[in-house]
C-alpha cells in the first residue's frame, strides 16, 4: 500500500486583509475638540514651546486663567485685582466688577485702595464678610481710614450693598428712599430684635405703632427693600451655569444682527497658528529638490514641520466641526435664543448629529464642557440647548418668585399649579426640578422668609 505523503508548501501566498489602523491625526482633532477655549489655548501653547516650527499668536484680551479666579468673600491683595474691566466679557461682569468701576469716583489714592481690598470681602448677597477692625489689621491702617473708606464705598454702592448686618443693610436703603416716615425707620432700626421678642407684632406694639402704621411700614419693607442686595446682578441664567471650573470663558458668541444670528467662534477670532516662516522655507526647498534630509538636524527640522501641519489641520477641523454644529443648534433654537427660556424646543445630539452628517459622539464631544455667549451677553453652558425641562424649570422658578412667604407653597401645590400652566409633571418630577434648582423646602424657605 503506498504510504501518505503530505507535502509542506512553503509558496507564498497573498490574501487582501483589512487591518484596523489607527490615524494619529484624527486622535489629536477629537482632543481638541473636547477641551474648552482656555485650555484650547494652552494646549496650543504648550505645543509651540515645544515644536519651535510652531509659531502662536493669541489676541485674546479678557483673558484670565481659572488657576487665579477668586470666590467671592476671599480678598485677594489690592496689586492683584482686575484694572481693565472694559475687556471683560458682559456675561462675566458681576457685582465686585461693578463696584471697582464705581469706586474711583468717590475714593482715591490709599483709601481708594482700602476700598479695594474691602469690595474683596463682599459676597453675592452685597454683605461685608469682615469687619473694619479685622480689615486694619490686614492692612496695617487706622481703623479710622478703614471705617472711612467703607463709607465711601457705602455711598457709590447700590443701597444696601457693603453693610455688615441685615440692620445695616435696610437702613442704607432707607436712606435712598424719599420722605420716609420716621416710625418706619425705628422699625428697621430695632428689625433684629423682632424674632427675639415675639415676631412682628410685639415689635409694632412695642413700639406704639397703630394698625394703620403697622402695615404701612410691613409694605415699604415688602416693596421697597430687600435683604440681599447683591442678588440683582445676577444673570438670568446664573441658576444654569456650569460646575465646570474650566469653563469660564465663551467658546461660542452669539449676536443678533436684523434677522440674522452671527456666531463666531472666540478662539477662531483669537488664533493665529502657523508654520513658522523658516521652516517652511527649509521644508520647501528639501522637497522641490527632490533631496533626502541628510544629518539629524534637517531629519529634525522637517520632522517639527509636519508635527507642526498636522496640529493646524487637526485645529481647522475642530474649528469647522463647532462651527458647523453651533450653526445647526442656533437654526434649531432660534425662537429660544430670541425669546428665551419658554421658547425652547426639544432637541438632541441625534437630531444635531442627522443634520450636520457628523457622528453623534462629536457632537457630545463638541458641546460637553463649553460655553455660549448668548446675545444679551449671558454665557450659559452648551447642555443647555438640549435641556427638554428648561422651559418647566422656568415656570417652576417663576411660580416660586411669587409664592407668599407666609406660606410657602409645598411640591404637591407646586404641582398643581404648573399643571393650570400646561405642565402636567408629577410630584416627584417637582421635586427634582426644585433640587437641580437649588431652591429648599417650603419648610426651610418659610425659615428663611421669616429670618428675612
Amino acid at each position: 500500500m503506498p504510504s501518505a505523503v503530505f507535502d509542506l508548501r512553503t509558496d507564498l501566498v497573498s490574501r487582501a486583509d483589512q487591518l484596523a489602523t489607527v490615524n494619529c491625526q484624527l486622535i489629536v482633532r477629537s482632543e481638541l475638540l473636547e477641551l474648552p477655549c482656555l485650555d484650547l489655548i494652552a494646549r496650543i501653547r504648550a505645543e509651540a514651546d515645544e515644536n519651535p516650527a510652531l509659531e502662536v499668536e493669541c489676541d485674546l484680551p479678557w483673558e484670565e486663567p481659572a488657576s487665579i479666579r477668586v470666590p467671592y468673600g476671599a480678598p485677594r491683595p489690592v496689586s492683584d485685582l482686575q484694572s481693565d474691566l472694559g475687556a471683560r466679557t458682559p456675561g462675566e461682569l458681576g457685582l465686585r466688577d461693578e463696584l471697582h468701576r464705581r469706586v474711583g469716583w468717590v475714593a482715591e489714592g490709599r483709601r481708594r485702595e482700602i476700598a479695594a481690598w474691602l469690595i474683596e470681602c463682599i459676597d453675592e448677597r452685597g454683605y461685608l464678610t469682615t469687619s473694619t477692625f479685622e480689615a486694619a489689621l490686614e492692612l496695617g491702617e487706622a481703623h479710622t481710614e478703614v471705617d472711612a473708606a467703607l463709607r465711601a464705598l457705602q455711598r457709590v454702592a447700590p443701597p444696601g450693598v457693603a453693610a455688615r448686618n441685615l440692620r445695616e443693610c435696610l437702613l442704607l436703603q432707607l436712606d435712598e428712599l424719599p420722605e420716609v416716615p420716621a416710625y418706619i425707620r425705628e422699625v428697621v432700626e430695632h428689625c433684629d430684635r423682632a424674632l427675639e421678642h415675639g415676631g412682628w407684632p410685639a415689635l409694632c406694639e412695642g413700639l406704639g405703632l397703630t394698625p394703620a402704621q403697622s402695615r404701612e411700614a410691613l409694605r415699604v419693607i415688602r416693596s421697597q427693600l430687600t435683604p440681599y442686595p447683591g442678588e440683582q446682578f445676577r444673570t438670568r441664567w446664573h441658576h444654569l451655569a456650569p460646575a465646570n471650573p474650566h469653563a469660564t470663558r465663551p467658546d461660542v458668541a452669539l449676536s443678533v444682527h436684523g434677522a440674522e444670528i452671527e456666531v463666531a467662534l472666540t478662539t477662531s477670532v483669537a488664533l493665529n497658528v502657523r508654520v513658522a516662516e523658516a521652516y517652511r522655507r527649509l521644508d520647501e526647498r528639501m522637497r522641490q529638490s527632490s533631496l533626502r534630509a541628510d544629518g539629524d538636524a534637517a531629519r529634525e527640522a522637517r520632522a517639527q514641520v509636519r508635527s507642526a501641519r498636522q496640529l493646524i489641520w487637526s485645529l481647522q477641523e475642530r474649528e469647522r466641526s463647532l462651527s458647523r454644529i453651533s450653526r445647526t443648534i442656533v437654526e434649531q433654537q432660534r425662537a429660544f435664543i430670541l425669546g428665551g427660556p419658554l421658547d425652547h424646543r426639544p432637541l438632541t445630539h441625534k437630531r444635531i448629529s442627522e443634520l450636520t452628517g457628523l457622528h453623534e459622539s462629536t457632537v457630545s464631544r463638541a458641546t460637553t464642557g463649553k460655553l455660549v455667549q448668548m446675545p444679551s451677553g449671558d454665557c450659559v453652558p452648551f447642555t443647555i440647548f438640549f435641556d427638554d425641562a428648561l422651559p418647566a424649570k422656568t415656570v417652576l422658578r417663576g411660580i416660586l418668585a411669587g409664592e407668599p412667604a407666609a406660606a410657602p407653597l409645598t411640591d404637591e401645590q407646586l404641582q398643581a399649579a404648573m399643571r393650570e400652566e400646561g405642565y402636567p409633571v408629577a410630584r416627584r418630577t417637582v421635586n427634582k426640578y426644585r433640587r437641580i434648582l437649588g431652591i429648599p423646602s417650603s419648610t426651610e424657605r418659610l425659615r428663611i422668609y421669616q429670618a428675612a
